[in-house]
């Protein structure tokens, strides 16, 4: 279907290969009637107020970053290996954000977004002229909604700035949101049983001609409890090469016995060898960790750690998730790994968009603000000027974060 077959004011679906624009009037009727909430009138004055403070966490954000590849080679290397890909928020591009997960939390982050422009625009009185969702062939990605600029113009700052605020402290809101619900799933789980976590079985050894597999937990040794590393060390040192042992363990809601024949050290025949790699971590403090670090403390960084293979901090993260239950069944991990990345990339959305930069809400509202604050002292040319600089200090700072790890 050809878009030129529409007329430009009344056309619905517009094709730009490989991006189809669909624009429905369904969401305008629904932003009609959520401006009509007083909540959100409330949560646009908050959003007017934090502004700035976003606009400066953003930008003090870049500047600790670009510090770091100063101070700290390491920190340069793990850019070097994640390469530039590493900080953007694509799905598919980004080694850390996995597709279906990172694409639904992108959806939301962004519909969330365009959304509120809309619906605080209506609370204001101020027209939208269109809105709609975007689309990658038929992937829904996005969408879009188009305030009357003309009319903004003739508004006070005040009023423009908290529909230019509104797209991220909306983000901002939906991430505490989901940053609660996820505590609250993470709050249901409990460890399968008390022992010790395998991480790895070393290929040829005793444990894996056994059968024992990584995600097991130890619960027994030679059928006396195991609650804790140093019991399990102290009874395999209390042991000999050649000594035949039994080890119990939990796999999910298994109890298995293993009988294996213990072998000798690679650095000292003298001490026995079974192959198997512990955790560095206490399942329950790992757990406690993520239930209470909910607070103004460094704590609360870990909220913003990818669940990944190497996350034994996460007790959702795929080297974790094995060694716990929840009162949800299975469901917890789907629950908990949605909300973690609703959380991480609507908390990023806002922020990012926050910055003084050119074409995001964070540029625009900075140069209604300074036009609105400086517009009989200083000329709309000195004022375009001003926002230029700032727009393009604010680029290079963000080009710096993908290229001073090379350069330096």
């Amino acid at each position: 279907m050809d878009s030129k077959d529409y007329d430009e004011e009344n056309k619905t679906i517009d094709v730009r290969f490989p991006l189809i624009i669909l624009k429905t009037k369904k969401g305008n009727q629904l932003m009609e009637r959520l401006s009509k909430i007083r909540f959100i009138s409330w949560l646009s004055s908050i959003s007017f107020l934090l502004f700035p403070l976003l606009s400066l966490f953003a930008i003090l954000f870049l500047l600790l970053t670009l510090s770091l590849f100063f101070i700290f080679p390491e920190v340069r290397e793990v850019a070097r290996d994640v390469g530039p890909q590493g900080a953007l928020l694509i799905p598919g591009l980004n080694p850390f954000l996995p597709i279906v997960y990172g694409w639904i939390a992108i959806f939301v982050g962004i519909v969330i977004h365009e959304l509120s422009h809309g619906v605080i625009a209506r609370n204001l009185d101020i027209p939208v002229k269109s809105a709609g969702l975007l689309f990658l062939v038929i992937l829904p990605i996005g969408a879009f909604v188009e305030v009357d600029d003309q009319k903004m113009d003739n508004i006070s700052f005040k009023k423009s700035g908290r529909i230019i605020a509104a797209g991220s402290g909306s983000n901002l809101f939906v991430a505490i949101i989901s940053l609660l619900l996820l505590v609250g799933v993470v709050n249901t789980m409990e460890p399968i049983a008390d022992g010790i976590p395998v991480g790895q079985i070393l290929i040829d050894s005793p444990a894996q001609v056994a059968g024992i597999l990584p995600g097991d937990i130890i619960t027994h040794f030679n059928h006396n409890l195991t609650p804790d590393s140093d019991t399990f060390r102290s009874y395999l040192s209390a042991s000999s090469p050649g000594n035949q042992i039994t080890v119990t363990v939990q796999r999910k809601t298994q109890q298995l016995n293993y009988d294996l024949v213990l072998g000798e050290n690679p650095n000292d025949n003298t001490k026995p060898f079974i192959g198997i790699g512990q955790l560095p971590v206490d399942l329950y403090s790992v757990l406690s960790q993520y239930q209470k670090g909910i607070s103004f403390s460094p704590r609360l960084l870990i909220y913003l750690s990818f669940p990944t293979d190497s996350s034994f901090g996460i007790p959702f993260s795929s080297s974790m998730q094995y060694f716990y239950t929840s009162s949800l069944g299975d469901s917890y991990l789907i629950l908990s790994n949605l909300f973690f990345w609703i959380w991480f990339i609507n908390f990023n959305l806002g922020i990012f968009n926050a910055l003084p930069l050119g074409p995001l809400d964070g540029g625009q509202a900075f140069k209604r603000g300074l036009n609105s604050i400086a517009k009989n002292k200083l000329s709309a040319n000195k004022i375009n000027l001003i926002s230029r600089i700032v727009s393009i200090s604010i680029l290079v700072l963000i080009l710096s974060m993908f290229t001073l790890p090379y350069l330096l």
